[in-house]
């Protein structure tokens, strides 16, 4: 059992912390969740993450720039007027105060505040992933916001080191109105090489183990479905956790679903299926590739009502899960696979939400809506902001057009690059490419 002050550094934390823990959550976790949300890229917080050539940090933080209600009043209104909510990553708690910026906007605006947990992209128990992040515990002995999330030491923010991700900077507990999971599974289920899959010789399961990739994951020779099990399972033993911690002020629980080609690719429950209705489809390396176009299986829709299963069986029904998409592979199977998702989700009363996210493409490119379809094309000329904006507005024309979004979806209106390239007050929602211009623009299309 999780106590309230579990370490020496969580019970030096100020009284007033007490105050913003029982005042903080003002949307409750079962209140009907939000139809729009807007995550910023002000991703400086995020020592770890550091795209492009060369590497680097993205952007700055929130309270320089979001902080400031001047530099977004219509998107503030708008959040409010379309039941929408604000999204923060968990590293950036430790820069925010409780005292002045961001999130005593936010709560004197009501809207509800999510924040994104990093750390299911790692190959750790759900247990002991839940014990870090929420209360700051080592793992194994292990410091894993200095070995794995690069925050070592800091002067600068509030060390999450024997305190977990939910500490403000000025030493304040701090409660979201969602978690949101990053993408666990398929992140940690092992891939097979093509080319020693398509040369091995022997029986079936022989041929796929000397084509299996290690992945540094712990389990990765499990058989197939008691890895999927697993990997369900640390979803549930974290949330016990949480609800451990939390008690009757438990956030919402929510979670990115992959909508990506590359699950045919690690789905060897379909890869199986594939090889018994044509023993010699993978001789050949380039047909693993092909799958997405020859024999798409779509099982990932499976898993995931198996993973909403799971989670509703075990009392922690998803409120959201967010379709995290790769918009540029394939556009009929990313289409075909939302729209198998639209009614397993309704089924199961979890809403289904889309991440109008781009950052596979590069700066001087763009998506443009075309009919039913998205093109990539380049316009060098055009400002590198503006850019972005015109490629998710065209996801957006996009959902609509292709019928996929319908009332009651949420729409997730962000970035997690560098564009658009702004901090501080050139967040301001009045320049176009903005961030916030963006989500205004979006929110017209809806």
């Amino acid at each position: 059992m999780i106590t309230f002050w579990a370490t020496a550094a969580q019970r030096s934390l100020t009284v007033s912390s007490a105050l913003l823990l029982l005042t903080s959550v003002s949307h409750a976790a079962d209140q009907a969740p939000p139809l729009f949300s807007f995550v910023p890229n002000q991703l400086a917080a995020n020592t770890w993450y550091r795209p492009g050539t060369p590497p680097s940090l993205i952007n700055g933080h929130l309270d320089e720039s979001f902080g400031h209600s001047n530099l977004w009043p219509v998107l503030l209104r708008n959040l409010q007027t379309n039941r929408g909510s604000f999204s923060i990553f968990a590293a950036e708690i430790g820069y925010l105060s409780s005292k002045s910026g961001l999130l005593p906007l936010l709560r004197s605006k009501h809207i509800p505040i999510s924040v994104e947990m990093p750390g299911f992209t790692q190959g750790i128990d759900g247990s002991l992933l839940a014990n870090a992040e929420i209360s700051g515990m080592k793992v194994n002995g292990d410091n894993i916001f200095a070995s794995i999330f690069g925050i070592k030491s800091p002067t600068d923010r509030t060390n999450p080191d024997g305190v977990g991700w939910f500490v403000t900077r000025d030493g304040s507990r701090f409660i979201p109105d969602e978690i949101i999971f990053d993408e666990r599974i398929p992140n940690l289920l092992p891939e097979l090489d093509p080319d020693k899959l398509a040369a091995a010789t022997g029986a079936w399961e022989m041929r796929k183990d000397a084509a299996r990739k290690p992945n540094g994951y712990a389990h990765t020779s499990m058989p197939y479905r008691q890895l999927m099990a697993n990997l369900m399972q640390d979803y549930v033993k974290f949330l016990t956790v949480a609800k451990q911690h939390w008690g009757s002020k438990m956030p919402a629980v929510s979670l990115h679903w992959n909508v990506n080609p590359g699950w045919e690719w690690r789905d060897e429950t379909g890869i199986d299926a594939i090889h018994a209705a044509d023993e010699g489809y993978f001789n050949v390396a380039g047909n693993f590739w092909a799958i997405v176009t020859k024999r798409p299986q779509y099982n990932s829709v499976i898993y995931l009502n198996e993973l909403v299963d799971v989670l509703t069986a075990a009392g922690f029904k998803p409120r959201t899960v967010y379709m995290d998409v790769d918009w540029t592979y394939s556009i009929p199977y990313i289409a075909e696979t939302m729209r198998r998702h639209k009614p397993a989700l309704k089924s199961r009363g979890v809403q289904m939400g889309i991440n109008v996210v781009e950052a596979s493409i590069g700066d001087n490119e763009k998506l443009m809506c075309d009919g039913e379809t998205l093109r990539r094309t380049a316009a060098t000329s055009e400002p590198i902001n503006q850019m972005y904006e015109d490629t998710l507005t065209a996801l957006m024309r996009f959902l609509t057009n292709s019928g996929i979004y319908e009332k009651g979806f949420q729409i997730r209106v962000g970035s997690w690059s560098h564009r658009p390239y702004e901090a501080g007050s050139n967040v301001d929602e009045s320049i176009p490419g903005s961030m916030a211009h963006t989500a205004n623009c979006i929110i017209k299309l809806r």
